[in-house]
């Protein structure tokens, strides 16, 4: 077995393994909504506050991991630490604390990651992937079962509600501010220059916006994994003209998310817009996964795709 911690900006996150016939399957997955990203100060420092989050957090995953058969134990950080001053600090207090060598992954990688881990879900020919995080989104484009482009832009669902946002739900003029936002990043990306219809969404966001679509059981004609972009709009909408309906409805689905919910799926509605897709398709895999296969593969202890 191996175990996966994945140290994002909104959560933390240990998955368990096992390997069989060359395929993952999770045996444990465990999450904290630990939120790094609201502990950043002006000096784009992770205060004290925030370390002791952390290492909080990873020591109860250390416990967990104690207790258990690991061969191995793969750490890995995202915009968590990528976009902090003070990164080594940080590794250090988890090493001294935990034990643990934290990887940070640069956004490119993350992206790559992404359409690693996607790929062992699902067939991945031409088309678009995107991944939503709390601190940053990756896009990926392919074509040919091969990468063109991997991106990083530095907007999230967690960093967009803190920006953004002074109560829980956003209001009218905020989702606007979002959206222009976003929309001026998207704008300064390299045109895909090949017909995209579908876009593989992964990630927390991705899954979030899954389980309300299915709360409103519309579907019926389509895979149980897949939606029109409209959902999110529909969304946007009840969310603006219905607030305490629409917050009662997200946290009977997703409460955990109440608060950056609206951000994120802001962000994928706005990709879709942006390139004219026509169906999301929620993967189940993602970074994790492809983290996992990349160092296995390299190893010759698995075979990928």
């Amino acid at each position: 077995m191996y175990a996966v911690i994945d140290i994002g900006s909104n959560t933390i996150r240990l998955v368990i393994y096992k390997i069989e016939n060359h395929q993952i399957r999770a045996l444990l997955n465990k999450k904290s909504p630990a939120g790094l990203a609201g502990y950043i100060n002006k000096n784009r420092c992770l205060k004290k506050s925030g370390i002791r989050k952390a290492v909080g957090v990873l020591r109860e995953f250390r416990e967990i991991l104690d207790h258990m058969t690991i061969r191995e134990v793969f750490p890995f950080a995202t915009a968590s630490l990528r976009n902090i001053s003070n990164a080594p600090e940080v590794l250090d207090a988890i090493k001294k604390e935990c034990g643990f060598d934290v990887r940070i992954l640069s956004g490119e990688e993350e992206a790559v990651f992404d359409y690693y881990g996607a790929l062992q879900a699902m067939e991945m020919d031409n088309g678009l992937l995107c991944d939503i995080g709390g601190g940053s989104t990756e896009i990926v484009s392919y074509r040919d079962h091969a990468i063109h482009t991997a991106v990083s832009l530095p907007i999230g669902s967690l960093n967009l509600y803190q920006s953004h946002v002074k109560g829980i739900l956003p209001r009218r003029k905020e989702l606007e501010t979002i959206r222009r936002h976003i929309m001026e990043e998207l704008e300064q990306l390299p045109s895909i220059k090949y017909p995209v219809t579908d876009l593989c969404a992964v990630g927390g966001s991705a899954r979030a916006a899954l389980q309300m679509v299915r709360s409103l059981g519309k579907e019926e004609d389509t895979p149980s994994f897949a939606y029109p972009p409209q959902r999110l709009e529909d969304f946007l909408t009840e969310a603006l003209e219905e607030p305490e309906e629409f917050a009662r409805r997200l946290l009977k689905t997703a409460p955990e998310r109440i608060h950056t919910f609206l951000p994120g799926i802001t962000v994928l509605s706005a990709i879709a817009k942006h390139y004219q897709i026509k169906r999301i398709l929620t993967v189940p895999y993602g970074v994790r996964e492809g983290y996992l296969y990349y160092l296995l593969e390299q190893r010759g202890e698995i075979h990928g795709k």
